[in-house]
């Protein structure tokens, strides 16, 4: 049989289990040792009873003619006179086993009951073979304050049937009082937990409007043994954003300390007409190419790194689409775009999130007349959010090979075209750092359709 994973059990889960643990032992220790006490305080009752009804006896006990023995008076107990009903006693001469009187409730019977030594009270539980377990009280006797007068053995006793009756019925008043407190107690445990772990609730929503963009640093008032976690938690969060910002700063200056000595040889060579000059025109294009590209990617692998960046998807959107109107002034393109939601975000920078569907839409823009932009928010089964982006075109379109090869670097769809063939090789690689997902296909419209998922 599987063991259970005690380590992925919750606190709150973990911390209930073992107050009902201790709830559970707790009641029932004080139930067992309640019940124990309750059977000696009746006991000690019963045998004070049985004292009064021997007392009484011996008080009755006489000598007729000088040496017989006799009761004169029956006892006030009717349950001596009542065949077997468990309340009996028993006189016999001192060193004589056989009875020498007995109650009606005997009947036919005796009691095998023990020697006692003079002067001398006996009090103790025995099994008889007949009448069960007894409580039995004895003491031996003389009527006459002389030597030579006999002494009796005096015994009264009861059955334990006796007892058990208020002992049962004070046990089940006793297990209902324990589950009625028991219960009282779990609910106390159950509402002290939500209380006490209300906090890390609070604390949990607040990371998760971190993870999600919703807000830089985790906001609220803590208890001070979770304040100190809380203020950790900021202090790793802005130091993140300083290093982050730090390193787009470096990633910045080394692209302009790079890009001055490329502007320089270009300009170079854009003055001299030889086929030097040519090869360093081409080099240096290529050069500022891949300075670019490579800069982009460091920059958007420190960006990725970063909790608490959320971009809006609509304006976006239509900034993207205003200035590509702007760039291509001379074509008629129509642009429909469906959000889903209005409030669609992606999780990511804002250069990063231009970048991609620049790259996308402006190879739409160049290729086509219509275009379609719709976006929407979905969540798998294993409780992921994804943030879907389409857009597709009414242009030329690509073979289904094209649509694998077109994300790779330096692979161009056309070549006649103007262009370095890295726009979609830095989009793939964009989504890819995001951990997302990017395809080709062809689309209903006629031209090209791409899929963007990004967290």
């Amino acid at each position: 049989m599987r063991k259970p994973n005690w380590s992925r059990w919750s606190l709150s889960r973990r911390l209930l289990l073992g107050a009902l643990l201790w709830v559970l032992c707790s009641l029932v220790a004080t139930g067992l040792l309640l019940t124990q006490l309750f059977k000696q305080h009746i006991e000690q009752q019963l045998y004070k009873e049985l004292n009064v009804h021997m007392l009484q006896l011996i008080s009755q006990m006489e000598q007729e003619g000088g040496d017989e023995l006799m009761v004169r008076l029956s006892l006030s107990e009717p349950r001596f006179e009542q065949p077997l009903s468990g309340l009996y006693w028993q006189i016999q001469a001192q060193a004589q086993s056989a009875p020498l009187l007995h109650s009606r409730s005997l009947w036919d019977e005796s009691l095998n009951l023990p020697q006692l030594e003079e002067e001398t009270e006996y009090q103790a539980q025995i099994s008889d073979p007949l009448l069960g377990d007894l409580y039995i009280l004895g003491r031996s006797v003389a009527l006459l304050e002389s030597d030579s007068q006999p002494r009796y053995q005096v015994w009264v006793a009861a059955q334990s049937e006796v007892i058990l009756e208020p002992l049962q019925r004070f046990t089940r008043m006793l297990v209902l009082a324990l589950v009625l407190l028991g219960s009282v107690l779990v609910l106390g445990v159950w509402w002290q937990l939500r209380l006490g772990l209300r906090p890390l609730h609070q604390l949990r929503v607040q990371l998760a409007l971190v993870h999600d963009g919703k807000t830089e640093t985790i906001a609220g008032q803590y208890p001070q043994e979770i304040q100190p976690l809380v203020s950790e938690f900021n202090r790793v969060l802005h130091s993140n954003a300083e290093v982050v910002q730090r390193a787009r700063t470096q990633a910045g200056n080394l692209a302009h300390a790079i890009k001055t000595p490329l502007a320089v040889l270009a300009n170079a060579a854009k003055n001299a007409d030889s086929d030097l000059a040519h090869l360093v025109q081409a080099q240096v294009t290529t050069a500022q190419q891949q300075v670019d590209y490579h800069l982009s990617r460091a920059r958007v692998a420190a960006a990725v790194k970063t909790v608490g960046r959320r971009t809006l998807l609509g304006p976006a959107i239509n900034s993207l689409v205003q200035i590509l109107r702007l760039a291509y002034s001379t074509k008629s393109v129509t642009v429909e775009t469906y959000l889903a939601e209005p409030e669609l975000y992606f999780k990511g920078e804002d250069q990063d999130l231009h970048e991609m569907l620049g790259n996308v839409l402006d190879n739409a823009f160049k290729w086509a007349q219509v275009v379609h932009i719709r976006a929407r928010r979905f969540v798998e089964a294993d409780g992921r959010s994804w943030l879907e982006i389409v857009i597709e075109d009414d242009g030329q379109g690509l073979s289904p090979d094209q649509c694998i090869r077109v994300f790779k670097r330096g692979v161009r769809a056309d070549e006649i075209a103007p262009g370095s063939g890295l726009g979609l090789a830095i989009v793939a690689d964009l989504v890819q750092l995001y951990g997302g997902k990017v395809n080709a296909t062809r689309s209903d419209l006629g031209g090209l359709r791409v899929t963007l998922c990004l967290p």
